[in-house]
């Protein structure tokens, strides 16, 4: 009994799983620092304001709040002892992740994000366990807050590229009219641009 979601601009609400994903692929990638060279849309926004004051993103290297994050990185592929890199604070760009060749062209020290596939191949810049700092407000709290929009939970395959633009399939989600959750939404497909 879904019913298909509207197109346009919308206020969205986007479940845990589905906002680690776009914080991943929309603007994890675009901080990797071989990829700040290669032109990504972070190469000139350090020290700049890129998204809401709400907005905080660690790559956290191998420990968050007292626990073992899922990918645990001690010490990367060149050695380097690994740092949490707070990527965005308060909606500012403050630091890309780095290996040491990187470190060195950026005149800053390595944060231990070089990862490689096998012994045998060339670490890359990768980030570990990249995440949103939650923040103050209860998931009724933000429902309430919005007269027609969507809140999205389960995402299927999708893609973004080194201007954030992204693209992603939902495959669970509901309508949200007068701060209260409606219909469930047939599967659909979000997009938009992360530093928009």
């Amino acid at each position: 009994n879904g019913v298909y979601a509207s197109a346009g601009i919308k206020d969205v609400i986007l479940d845990a799983d589905l906002a680690g994903i776009l914080a991943h692929e929309a603007i994890g990638h675009t901080t990797e620092a071989d990829l700040v060279m290669g032109g990504s849309i972070a190469e000139n926004c350090m020290n700049q304001k890129v998204a809401s004051d709400l907005i905080t993103l660690i790559d956290y290297a191998n420990t968050c709040n007292g626990k073992v994050c899922p990918v645990p990185v001690y010490v990367d592929d060149e050695g380097t002892k690994s740092e949490d890199v707070v990527i965005i604070k308060d909606g500012v760009l403050k630091k890309y992740m780095h290996n040491k060749d990187s470190a060195r062209h950026f005149n800053t020290n390595p944060t231990g994000n070089a990862r490689a596939y096998e012994f045998s191949d060339e670490p890359l810049i990768r980030m570990r366990n990249t995440a949103f700092v939650p923040g103050k407000s209860s998931l009724e709290k933000m429902i309430s807050s919005i007269d027609d929009g969507y809140y999205l939970v389960k995402t299927g395959n999708g893609q973004a590229d080194s201007t954030s633009e992204f693209m992603f399939a939902i495959t669970m989600g509901y309508e949200i009219k007068n701060g209260k959750l409606g219909r469930a939404i047939k599967d659909t497909t979000i997009s938009g641009i992360a530093f928009d």
